[in-house]
């Protein structure tokens, strides 16, 4: 059993807390009867979001149940970094700390901000590995750090044993604040330019009115003295999240667990000293005068069941041997803690969840709800880019930065209401909070959420999985042995026996590495069968949609930047964008004959569309389509199928070959030449062959009933011993697609790339509207500020992303994808390269330069190519393979 903390033993330090807030804010004041936007939640999220909105002049007010900062930000270690290891999470930070250095002059209001650096203290080699890659990426940021030996961070810090860890990396920028001085100066902000906070006010109820969309919009707000009109509301409360999501029908991932930090005694030497990030340890710390406050993240924390809704500034009982473990490793990094002991403790809830990652965003199944919960103990640090991020969300319809790690839409509706996932997925985050961030590690919480038809077959042929959006999906196939994933065991914990099946944990510690990986050859094999010969692919976790109804050409001219009015059965590649002209989502529309009531060929009455789009970011384009529709009030419905339909693709320059095996329908380039769709019948069972390849070969996918996957699946095996067909996964379909030059959503194609920029302005077509055109069309007449690019490695170095680039000495960007190319037989990354200068960019200009790569510290020599030098002129995508393969020796617009 999970060890859920039911009842609470609340231990209030309200007397010992300095207040900022005295005043009693508009209590007597009457609520306003209509407002633009609705805070709810007196937080650090909260205050910043309600203080960013009021700097954009949107009549916005904050409510409060209690005081402000009286949930869990009034005992917030308040410790804020400078570096992570990706560019949102970085910024974010940044922008956090520009807030709090400006806030005085600014409001006159002192916000606690002390800038005494940080130190990331390392006690194996691999993790200092894991600090270069943040030092390197620190760069393009232009944030200053230095890798220091023990030594040398002794003499920053001097209570720190240097024969206690391997190496450090110190970080000048980094410090702490005061949760109560800081939310004071953002509150002082916000009601100096006309918002007000209402404190005391406890809101009981989202009032919501039904969409045409079968959906629910904001209408206003039910508070315990009165009620506002209004058609967004902001859901800022924390740990209690989920009680104001569920007054409209709705949940939302968070799990509130306990998390500890404790004060030492007087140490002898700590003024001024910087903060600490022991992750191997699992410890931070800071000074607090001639103290420190240092908490940690044990494997086995209390998971909160029920949180009470009075908790305000108070705390529960800490039981002593559940830090135990970090007061251990904090003696063995400072002695001299030892000898001072612990003075006292805080025990608060914090609110965790499945990945880590905040919540944030407009629901999509609430129009005008948005989420601003979930920051995993980050809270203070992630505050001031998240409140101006959820103020232009708020604003302008979406953020201006990538924010799809933090969007509420990178969960289904399914691994929402599942409270069991949500649980034991958080739980794992929690416990690895401090892991080292490898870039194909997987969870062991929360799987086999979502399997589909082929799944057990695909794992008895040796299928090593991982997790995309809930679903498995074969990463890699081992040989002669099985790796099934089991149920998680919870490391032991709450009663749990660990299991003694490893075989799936032993098979993804070869990925736990920055070098390459322990199966980068059986990668190979895959993606070479491929290349030279055929493969088998289960791409089943793709989203597939249909978009019908009466004015489903209309919305998808709108939708769409290509043209979509084309033959029945033709295959479009498209992009559909944001007002501004980001790159909401691609994807592949097939428009719909006259089907034959089948899944893969419905009926439809008028035009319709068949969309077929990625995985992991598959409920995100469902709800941006969605949302549009709406918007535009067009009378047509996107309804998803993924459930309900297989996709087997067989790839490679035998797949034409091994298709006619097994069907009677003539797979010619007269009667499914490339681009185009039929339906097909294998062995009496109806599907749908596209010609299409993710990779830039001869292929086709085949997108199969539920009821017939099975069927079709063993036929093709049957078929496929006589061509050598090999199994392969999405780590050879992601180095393929790479070295082909295809987009990856959400990585080297996002939301804060345009088509112009990304290379995909031929998808965007001259005549008619559509959405985000103009911005695309002011693009192309003034140019582009980055431009994606191709490159290649002389040396034999892994790339994962997030590689700095360098161009002449100067910094010029960072890579978006890094992969092996197993047929250019070198490793490829794939980044968007900007102007030093902030200069336009042209292709002279990204060719006129000598490029390096920065990997953990060092450059390596680098070759730009405008697009991948991987069959340039596409030759093998329609099947002529006459030619042998030649790279690409000079660019080529």
């Amino acid at each position: 059993m999970i060890r859920l903390s039911s009842g609470v033993t609340r231990h209030s330090k309200t007397s010992k807390l300095k207040y900022y807030f005295r005043k009693n804010y508009s209590s007597e004041v009457d609520l306003p009867r209509q407002v633009d936007v609705v805070v709810v939640g007196g937080g650090v999220i909260g205050c910043s979001t309600f203080y960013h909105l009021c700097k954009k002049g949107v009549n916005a007010i904050l409510l409060e149940k209690n005081k402000v900062t009286s949930g869990t930000t009034w005992h917030s270690g308040a410790i804020v970094w400078s570096l992570r290891g990706n560019d949102v999470d970085t910024i974010m930070l940044q922008k956090t700390r520009t807030l709090l250095a400006g806030l005085e002059k600014e409001t006159g209001v002192n916000p606690g901000w002390i800038n005494n650096g940080g130190i990331f203290i390392a006690r194996t080699p691999e993790r200092l590995e894991e600090y270069k890659h943040f030092h390197s990426l620190g760069h393009m940021f232009k944030l200053e750090s230095q890798l220091v030996s023990p030594k040398e961070a002794q003499k920053i810090c001097p209570i720190l044993d240097p024969k206690s860890f391997y190496g450090a990396l110190w970080s000048p920028s980094d410090g702490f604040t005061d949760p109560s001085m800081y939310c004071a100066a953002l509150i002082k902000g916000a009601t100096n330019l006309g918002g007000q906070l209402f404190e005391n006010t406890d809101v009981t109820r989202i009032l919501t009115e039904p969409t045409p969309n079968n959906e629910k919009k904001v209408v206003g707000v039910e508070t315990s003295r009165g009620t506002i009109k209004t058609n967004t509301v902001v859901n800022a409360c924390g740990a209690w999240s989920r009680d104001l999501t569920h007054t409209v029908g709705l949940d939302i991932p968070l799990t509130p667990i306990k998390h500890a930090y404790v004060v030492t005694a007087s140490v002898p030497g700590v003024k001024g000293i910087p903060c600490i990030r022991d992750h191997d340890g699992g410890l931070y710390f800071r000074p607090q005068g001639d103290a420190v406050v240092f908490g940690g993240y044990e494997p086995n924390p209390e998971i909160i069941s029920d949180l009470p809704k009075d908790f305000a500034f108070s705390l529960f009982e800490l039981d002593k041997s559940v830090f135990d473990v970090h007061w251990r490793h904090a003696c063995e990094l400072c002695p001299a803690f030892e000898k001072a002991g612990i003075k006292s403790d805080i025990y608060g809830p914090e609110s965790f969840t499945p990945d880590h990652k905040p919540i944030m965003g407009e629901d999509p199944k609430c129009v005008g709800f948005y989420h601003a919960s979930g920051f995993n103990s980050l809270g203070i640090q992630l505050s001031g880019g998240a409140g101006e991020q959820l103020a232009e969300w708020i604003t302008s319809g979406r953020p201006e930065l990538p924010l799809y790690a933090y969007d509420i839409r990178r969960f289904t509706p399914i691994q929402r209401q599942d409270r069991a996932w949500v649980v034991e997925t958080s739980h794992e985050c929690y416990a690895k909070t401090y892991s080292i961030g490898y870039a194909h590690d997987q969870p062991l919480a929360g799987r086999n959420h979502r399997t589909d038809q082929f799944h057990e077959a695909l794992v008895a042929s040796g299928a090593v999985m991982e997790e995309a959006l809930g679903w498995e999906r074969p990463a890699y196939f081992i040989k002669d042995r099985t790796a099934p994933v089991r149920n998680y065991d919870w490391y032991g914990y709450y009663g749990h026996v660990i299991s003694e099946d490893k075989r799936y944990e032993q098979e993804i510690e070869g990925d736990l590495t920055f070098d390459f990986s322990k199966h980068h050859d059986l990668i190979k094999e895959e993606a070479l069968a491929a290349r030279n010969n055929v493969a088998l692919f289960n791409l089943t976790c793709y989203t597939k949609m249909y978009l019908a109804g009466p004015d489903a050409q209309e919305a998808a001219d709108w939708l769409f930047t290509a043209n979509v009015d084309k033959e029945p059965g033709s295959i479009i590649y498209t992009c559909s964008l944001n007002s501004r002209g980001g790159v909401e989502t691609d994807c592949t529309v097939v428009p719909l004959e006259e089907g034959v009531g089948t899944l893969v060929g419905p009926i439809l009455k008028g035009k319709g569309y068949y969309i077929v789009a990625g995985s992991k970011s598959g409920y995100q384009t469902k709800s941006h389509f969605r949302k549009q529709l709406y918007k535009k009030n067009f009378k047509s419905l996107v309804t998803e199928m993924t459930n309900r339909i297989g996709i087997l693709a067989i790839q490679g320059q035998k797949s034409g070959e091994l298709l006619q095996s097994i069907t009677e329908y003539p797979i010619t380039d007269d009667k499914i030449p490339f681009g185009m769709s039929r339906l097909i019948k294998i062995n009496g069972h109806t599907c749908r062959v596209l010609r299409i390849s993710y990779i830039g070969e001869l292929g086709y996918e085949l997108h199969i009933p539920l009821s017939s996957c099975i069927p079709v699946y063993n036929t093709l095996m049957e078929a496929g011993r006589g061509f050598d067909l090999k199994h392969a996964g999405f780590r050879a379909l992601h180095s393929l697609s790479c070295e082909k030059g295809y987009h990856t959503m959400n990585h080297d194609l996002r939301i804060d790339d345009n088509p112009v920029e990304a290379g995909l302005v031929k998808f965007c077509r001259k005549d008619g509207q559509y959405l985000g055109k103009q911005a695309v069309e002011n693009v192309k007449q003034r140019g582009v500020q980055k431009k994606r690019v191709f490159f290649t490695m002389q040396d034999n170095v892994p790339l994962y992303g997030y590689e700095t680039i360098w161009r002449d000495d100067s910094i010029v960007g960072f890579l978006r994808r890094g992969e092996y190319g197993f047929s250019l037989d070198c490793s490829i990354g794939i980044g968007y390269v900007q102007h030093p200068e902030g200069k336009m960019v042209d292709s002279e200009f990204l060719k006129s330069g000598s490029y390096q790569i920065e990997v953990r510290n060092k450059k390596y020599p680098a070759t730009l190519f405008l697009n991948s030098p991987f069959d340039p002129k596409n030759q093998r995508l329609r099947g002529h393979y006459e030619h042998s393969f030649e790279e690409q020796t000079h660019f080529e617009d």
